[in-house]
């Protein structure tokens, strides 16, 4: 058996959107989210997920009229859509905020919404209606139509870029929470704290050049012919090292 070459590493960079792009002009449409779940496969290549981070980021702009330091909220579980949508925050210097008062918050199927801000929902069976594979949620309704070219980038290694379980890390800091994590194909649950999946799942393989594989409701045997070498659980710590602290 011949084994694919494995990908070379992106340059490095400052801020999120530095690292985005130059992953995408480096590893083009090879893996960097694989959503494995019983009977469907999910997989979002580097410019892909570019793509949808360059929509999102305009939608955050043009519909919402967010700007650098305004918050976008996270209240769900990891899967592909809330890396995208942070990823097109981070681009327009938005600020990703999990479970915390947001301007715009993306709420998953099931959970409560906040009670103040534009709500956009995701998930696997929105309305009542099961979805069909593909990115086909609200959420990528709502963006859809928006450019693909790259705004302007709103991004600053100083800006905050994450706020999560008492902690708040700016774009560098994630960015080091990202690369400081094994420089290996990754397979994660859906238990791990958001201070921990966030690095792992939306920037991990902007950094490694190596794809994150999220199982959501399925055992690691559904990951058999993934390459995955090192697995995180719930029992992970938020990643302290890069900088990670107290707001």
């Amino acid at each position: 058996m011949q084994l694919r070459p494995h990908a070379p590493r992106p340059p490095a960079a400052g801020d999120l959107a530095g690292a985005l792009q130059a992953a995408a002009d480096v590893l083009g449409h090879r893996p960097a989210v694989t959503v494995l779940r019983a009977g469907r496969r999910d997989e979002q290549g580097v410019a892909t997920l570019r793509q949808w981070a360059s929509k999102t980021a305009h939608w955050l702009a043009i519909e919402h009229g967010l700007v650098a330091g305004d918050r976008l909220g996270l209240h769900g579980p990891p899967d592909w859509v809330p890396v995208a949508a942070c990823l097109g925050a981070w681009w327009a210097g938005v600020t990703v905020t999990v479970g915390g008062d947001a301007d715009v918050a993306l709420v998953h199927e099931g959970h409560t919404p906040p009670s103040s801000g534009e709500v956009v929902t995701y998930g696997a069976a929105v309305d009542g209606s099961p979805l069909q594979p593909g990115p086909d949620e609200p959420f990528a309704i709502a963006v859809q139509a928006f450019p693909d070219q790259p705004p302007t980038p709103g991004a600053a290694p100083d800006l905050a870029a994450l706020e999560a379980d008492g902690g708040t890390w700016t774009q560098a800091e994630l960015l080091a929470a990202a690369r400081a994590l094994p420089d290996a194909t990754l397979g994660l649950d859906g238990t791990l704290p958001a201070a921990a999946w966030v690095p792992a799942l939306a920037v991990h393989p902007l950094t490694s050049g190596r794809p994150t594989v999220l199982l959501d409701g399925v055992g690691s045997a559904a990951a058999e012919g993934e390459r995955v070498t090192t697995w995180l659980s719930g029992g992970a710590a938020a990643p302290d090292e890069p900088g990670g602290h107290a707001p």
